[in-house]
């Protein structure tokens, strides 16, 4: 479940009722979940479909194993802290792929997976980025506590939470579904 915003517009990196428990971020939620939250206006609508055809350009290229961190101002209540809506969604994936899986890419592909990222916020609506489990365990350690001290804060050094969902294209089609619905509803409701 997505823990609601805290009093500070974000979502709380940690269970304050269990401090030292293991309901903490990134919070495991289904993609279906996600939307459900977080498609509640028309610019966060568009965000989510870009957010969804990227994740299907990467299972087209057999990218479906793993998770993605999903963060940036879309995760938080960046209407009341900036008044403003988000303009992407910040995604890492963590994939099994290895140096041979990249190695067979084209130049398009790789601009999927961040090669081009002004392309990517543009056609996407997303800040991109991959991370191989199948690096060396120390460069995965590594990179790992780079994303999560990256993630867990605002740029403000405010800590926040971030979630992970499953890369699997299992839920994409019911997300998407229901991303339709909603972003029929919230265009009807500004007519």
């Amino acid at each position: 479940m997505i823990p609601e915003w805290n009093a500070e517009g974000v979502l709380p990196p940690i269970n304050e009722d269990d401090p030292a428990g293991f309901d903490r971020a990134p919070y495991e939620v289904s993609l279906v979940q996600v939307v459900d939250r977080f498609a509640t206006s028309l610019e966060r609508c568009d965000i989510l479909f870009g957010y969804l055809a990227h994740r299907a350009e990467l299972h087209k290229m057999g990218m479906n194993k793993g998770f993605q961190w999903l963060d940036g101002s879309f995760t938080e209540d960046i209407e009341m802290l900036e008044h403003r809506p988000p303009r992407d969604i910040d995604v890492v994936t963590f994939t099994p792929a290895d140096d041979t899986f990249f190695a067979t890419l084209g130049v398009d592909e790789i601009n999927l997976l961040g090669g081009d990222r002004d392309k990517l916020k543009k056609d996407f609506k997303i800040d991109f980025y991959v991370q191989s489990l199948s690096d060396p365990a120390e460069s995965l350690v590594a990179m790992t506590t780079y994303w999560y001290s990256m993630w867990s804060h605002r740029r403000t050094g405010q800590w926040k939470g971030f979630l992970k969902v499953d890369l699997s294209s299992i839920l994409d089609v019911d997300a998407e579904n229901l991303l339709v619905v909603r972003r029929q509803e919230l265009a009807h409701e500004q007519i």
